[in-house]
């Protein structure tokens, strides 16, 4: 077989186009560099994967610590809950002492003025009292001395003698 039965027998069979499709596939895959395209996609999937694994990883940290806070939540939440029911029950005593305190005052308060009053009315009427007997009095003297002149007399002369008894410095 001669060489031009050789290219006859290429003609005519398909071999010819796979050659041709052959050459130009191993000319694009020397000229793209597939290997090197496909070295690098594989290390984009692994720091890719990697990257994952650390998300994961630190979501799932994340994850445990939110857990950890919320199971002290209910904790926390009682001990506000206390110190609140106790903030209310030192504000309602004192605010009760206080009102006792503010009782007890206006009682004492209340007896004083009561007790101020019935001194003033006491001392109105014994000076009412007073005057109403001295009126008596005066009336009574000026009458006994209108209807005996010799009492009026007598009392003229004791004023004397008690003016002269006086000694002037």
């Amino acid at each position: 077989m001669d060489f031009t039965e050789i290219l006859n027998y290429i003609g005519r069979t398909n071999l010819f186009n796979f050659i041709i499709f052959a050459a130009i596939i191993i000319y694009l895959y020397r000229k793209i560099k597939v290997t090197d395209k496909i070295e690098q996609a594989k290390e984009g999937v692994v720091t890719s994967i990697e990257d994952s694994k650390t998300a994961k990883a630190e979501s799932e940290d994340a994850l445990k610590k939110i857990e950890e806070s919320l199971s002290h939540i209910a904790d926390e939440i009682d001990g506000i809950i206390k110190k609140s029911e106790d903030n209310a029950k030192l504000v309602g005593g004192k605010i009760l002492e206080d009102a006792g305190k503010t009782v007890s005052g206006i009682k004492e308060n209340t007896e004083k003025t009561v007790e101020n009053k019935r001194t003033v009315l006491r001392n109105d009427l014994i000076k009412r009292a007073s005057t109403a007997s001295i009126e008596v009095a005066k009336n009574h003297i000026i009458n006994e001395l209108n209807n005996n002149y010799d009492l009026h007399q007598k009392l003229i002369d004791e004023s004397i003698e008690a003016i002269e008894g006086v000694e002037l410095k």
